[in-house]
């Protein structure tokens, strides 16, 4: 619990500290995507446990789940957004992205060697790594075609 306590407060920290807020509006639509899939995912996980974060009780487990699909994914994913580059070739968002699952996977090994977290079933690190570039790649998509719904209701 007490890393998933740290993890959530340094997220919200890097927020107030580095977040442009005068982007939320455009960010904001697929923050909250990345925190409806972290919650489905922890449904999910509870049926088919491919990974879990030992806790000494249920609460303590919920309270994790929450802890992340509320600090970690929401903070990232916008932090993720807000720092694209100008310039988004295929290459330069695939940098991005590589960057960015590389540091979700460097929090993610942090937690697997503090035991905060423990693979279950199939489920391994290369997978999770994977997972992240899909998703990276899911928020970039949604936040385009966001923008550009927004942009062509704007001209209309």
């Amino acid at each position: 619990m007490t890393f998933s306590i740290i993890l959530f407060i340094i997220s919200w920290l890097c927020f107030f500290i580095f977040a442009d807020k005068k982007k939320l509006k455009g960010f904001l639509s697929t923050c909250y995507l990345a925190l409806i899939l972290g919650l489905t995912t922890d449904l999910l996980i509870h049926h088919y446990p491919l990974w879990n974060y030992p806790s000494s009780s249920e609460s303590h487990c919920i309270n994790r789940h929450l802890a992340d699909d509320f600090g970690v994914y929401f903070v990232t994913t916008y932090l993720f957004l807000q720092t694209l580059p100008k310039d988004e070739t295929r290459l330069s968002i695939a940098r991005h992205i590589f960057f960015w699952s590389i540091l979700a996977i460097s929090i993610e090994f942090i937690a697997i060697k503090t035991h905060a977290m423990k693979y279950g079933l199939w489920w391994n690190m290369r997978y999770s790594y994977i997972a992240d570039w899909i998703l990276f790649l899911i928020f970039y998509i949604h936040h385009k075609f966001y923008n550009q719904l927004q942009s062509n209701r704007s001209i209309n």
